[in-house]
């Protein structure tokens, strides 16, 4: 929320709508249970998806198309769940994954940096991923 605007996210897709325009379906739950009505609402449980989550995503010998898909559903879950870091494993190869993942990252406003771990944890052949707190 800013003020009188709510900005509505789905995947990369953003939108500014006025607080006046926007109405509740239904009560808020009182468990944070997935739900979906008749209209199509959902709420999520974060506490469910905080416990499945991958803080490390391998997309080492993925095609392209691939590793775009699963990174919009895994840095979406990751931005959700406010994390501050976590990392993917590209592997070395040609450098295609590598380039694939960090030019499609940049697009996030709510990744603040992407780095080579340490030579220790695997170098470049992981990026890791810093977000906005």
């Amino acid at each position: 929320m800013k003020g009188n605007d709510l900005e509505v996210a789905m995947g990369i897709m953003k939108m500014t709508v006025k607080k006046n325009k926007v109405t509740l379906s239904q009560a808020p739950p009182d468990s944070f249970e997935t739900l979906a009505d008749t209209t199509g609402n959902v709420t999520i449980d974060t506490k469910e998806k905080l416990l499945h989550f991958q803080f490390e995503l391998d997309v080492r010998g993925k095609a392209k198309e691939e590793v775009i898909s699963l990174l919009t559903n895994w840095v979406d879950d990751a931005i959700l769940l406010g994390l501050q870091e976590a990392r993917i494993v590209h592997g070395r190869g040609s450098g295609v994954l590598k380039d694939t993942v960090r030019s499609f990252l940049r697009k996030y406003k709510e990744v603040i940096s992407l780095s080579d771990e340490v030579r220790e944890k695997g170098g470049d052949h992981v990026t890791l991923v810093k977000f906005k707190a």
